[in-house]
C-alpha cells in the first residue's frame, strides 16, 4: 500500500476491503476475526495505526512497531492460530512521523476453505460490509462444499437406477446431441450413452447414477429427494426494479421443480409467450429461431449460467430471474470461482459442477469456457442498453447478474417509422425509474438526518422498497459523496457528508 492510497482511504470510510486497527502496542484480538474474514471473501487490508476521532479515522501511530510486526506475523504461522498459511504483504508507511504498518490479506484458495482461527471450525468469519460476522453453520457447509476436490455433481447419489431416470429428458438430449456431435453411435442404450459420458459409473460393477445425472435426467421423484427445493423460480414483475411494490406482486410465476433439461425447456416456452415480435422457424430441440435477436442469445447464456453453475447443495435457497419493466434480474445461490479480474478473461474457469456445464456445451447451447461475459456484455451494450451488471459476493456465497433494459437502436429507428409509441411507452418507463430511484433516495437521506443508527430494514419499511433497492441506493449515495457510513454494520452509524456550495 502506498502513502497516498492510504490518505484517500483515510478521507473515504472503513468498507468491504479495508479494516483499521489501533494497535498502537499490540494485536487486537479482533485482528484475527478480520484475517480469517479476507481470507474466505476477496482480501483486503488490515492497517494498524488507525483510529477513530469524531467520526473521522486518524493516523495514530504504532509505537513498538517490530513487537506488533513479529508477533502479528508470527502469529498467523502458528498452528493454533490459523488453520492455513496466509501469504501476508506488509507495507510501512510513515505518515507526521507516525509509523503505519499496513498487511494485505490474500483471498484464501478455493481448497483451503474456510479459513478459521484456534483450530476450531465454528470460528469461521466473512466479510459483511464494514465489519467481520462469524459465519453459520450453513454458510461453513457452503464454504465445504466448494472446497471439496472431488465435485458436488460428480458423486453417486444413492437413487434405484430404474426409477431415477426420465427417458423423455434423455432422448431430447440425445437428439439434439448426435445434430451436433456427428460420428457417434446412435444405436447404444441410454444407460451406455450416460456411462460413456460420465453420468453413470461402476463401483463394484453395478450402475449407479452420479448427481449430475438426477440433476439433468432425473425424474420428479429423483428431483425432489436430491433437492428439496424448487430448481428454478421466475416472475415476471408489473413494476421498476426500485420503485415501490406493486398490489399485484407478480403477472406471471413459474416455479419450476424439474430437472434441468424440462426447467429449461420450460423457461424458453415461457420467454417466448413474453416475447413482444413475432417468430417463425423454431427449432424443436433448441427452441431458437432463425431470425432469433442477439437479446435473446444474451438471455439464453445468463439463464443457462444460472442452471448450471447454482450450488444444488444449497437446500436453504433458490435460484431466482426477475423480469422487471427495467431490468431482468437473474440470481444464484453458489459465487463464481476465480476473482473479478478474471472473470472476462478468456480460457478455461474453473466450474462448481463441471460435469452439468459440459454437458451443455456439447449441445452448443451456451459460449465456450471465458467467454461467455464478454458476449453477454458486447451483445447487450450493442443493443442499445446499459452494460449488464454483475455481483459476486463471496460473503453470502451468491451471484447476481442483471440485463438493464432500454430500449435498441433498432427498436428506435422502427418506433420512428411506425409513429413512435413504443418508443413513448420505452421513454416514459425509463423517466419513471429515475424518478423513483430519487425520490428513494431522498427518503434515505431524510431518515438518517433524523435517526444516524437507522437500519436497512427500518429504510426499506420507510421508503416501502426493498432492502436490496435501499442497499444499491446507499451505495450510490457513497458514491457520489452524499453518505458514509462509519464503523462496521453492527455498531456503526451513518454520517451524511455536507458539500460545499459552489462559488458564484
Amino acid at each position: 500500500m502506498t502513502k497516498e492510497k492510504l490518505l484517500k482511504l483515510l478521507k473515504a470510510h472503513e468498507w468491504n476491503d479495508v479494516e483499521f486497527k489501533e494497535a498502537r502496542r499490540e494485536v487486537p484480538k479482533s485482528a484475527y476475526e478480520t484475517i480469517s474474514a479476507f481470507a474466505n471473501a476477496n482480501g483486503g487490508w488490515i492497517v494498524f495505526g488507525v483510529t477513530l476521532v469524531n467520526d473521522d479515522y486518524q493516523p495514530v501511530g504504532v509505537e513498538l512497531v517490530d513487537k506488533v510486526q513479529n508477533d502479528f506475523l508470527s502469529a498467523l504461522r502458528a498452528d493454533n492460530k490459523v488453520n492455513h498459511d496466509i501469504a501476508v504483504k506488509e507495507s510501512l508507511i510513515t505518515i507526521d512521523s507516525k509509523a503505519i504498518l499496513a498487511f494485505y490479506i490474500p483471498e484464501s484458495p478455493r481448497h483451503h476453505k474456510p479459513i478459521y482461527l484456534h483450530g476450531d471450525i465454528r470460528q469461521t468469519f466473512i466479510r459483511r460490509g464494514g465489519g467481520d460476522q462469524k459465519a453459520t453453520m450453513p454458510e461453513i457447509e457452503r464454504l465445504l462444499r466448494d472446497s471439496a476436490q472431488d465435485r458436488w455433481d460428480g458423486q453417486i447419489f444413492d437413487f434405484p437406477l430404474e426409477e431415477a431416470l426420465d427417458k423423455k429428458s434423455i432422448h431430447w438430449y440425445r437428439n439434439r446431441f448426435y445434430q451436433i456431435n456427428p460420428g457417434h453411435d446412435e444405436d447404444i442404450s441410454d444407460n451406455d450413452f450416460l456411462y460413456e459420458w460420465g453420468y453413470l459409473i461402476k463401483p463394484n460393477r453395478k450402475l449407479r447414477p452420479t448427481r449430475a445425472a438426477i440433476m439433468l435426467f432425473g425424474t420428479s421423484t429423483a428431483i425432489h429427494h436430491i433437492i428439496p427445493r424448487p430448481t428454478l423460480d421466475v416472475q415476471w414483475i408489473p413494476a421498476n426494479i426500485d420503485a415501490p411494490q406493486p398490489e399485484m406482486r407478480w403477472l406471471d410465476r413459474v416455479v419450476y421443480e424439474e430437472n434441468i433439461i424440462k426447467t429449461w425447456q420450460g423457461l424458453v416456452a415461457k420467454y417466448y409467450q413474453y416475447e413482444p415480435r413475432p417468430f417463425t422457424g423454431i427449432d424443436p430441440h433448441t427452441m431458437m429461431r432463425d431470425d432469433t435477436p442477439p437479446g435473446y442469445r444474451v438471455f439464453r447464456e445468463a439463464a443457462i449460467n444460472l442452471l448450471i453453475h447454482q450450488d444444488y447443495g444449497d437446500h436453504s435457497r433458490k435460484a431466482v430471474i426477475k423480469f422487471y419493466k427495467d431490468v431482468v434480474m437473474l440470481w444464484n445461490p453458489g459465487d463464481v470461482f476465480g476473482n473479478y479480474a478474471d472473470l472476462l478473461e478468456p480460457g478455461e474457469k474453473e466450474a462448481r459442477n463441471p460435469k452439468i456445464a459440459a454437458a451443455f456445451r456439447r449441445l452448443a447451447l451456451c459460449e465456450h469456457a471465458g467467454t461467455g461475459l464478454r458476449m453477454m456484455k458486447a451483445q447487450w451494450v450493442e443493443q442499445g442498453h446499459p452494460e449488464p451488471e454483475y455481483v459476486n459476493d463471496r460473503g453470502r456465497k451468491a451471484f447476481e447478474f442483471r440485463l438493464p433494459l432500454v430500449e435498441s437502436k433498432k427498436d428506435e429507428k422502427h418506433h420512428q417509422k411506425t409513429g413512435g409509441q413504443a418508443q413513448i411507452k420505452n421513454t416514459a418507463n425509463h423517466k419513471t425509474s429515475e424518478k423513483t430511484s430519487e425520490k428513494t433516495s431522498e427518503k434515505i437521506l431524510k431518515a438518517i438526518s433524523g435517526n444516524k443508527d437507522i437500519t436497512i430494514e427500518e429504510l426499506a419499511s420507510l421508503a416501502g422498497v426493498t432492502q436490496r433497492s435501499i442497499e444499491r441506493n446507499v451505495q450510490r449515495l457513497q458514491q457520489e459523496g452524499h453518505l458514509r457510513r462509519v464503523g462496521p454494520d453492527k455498531g456503526g452509524h451513518w454520517e451524511l457528508i455536507k458539500k460545499q456550495g459552489r462559488k458564484k
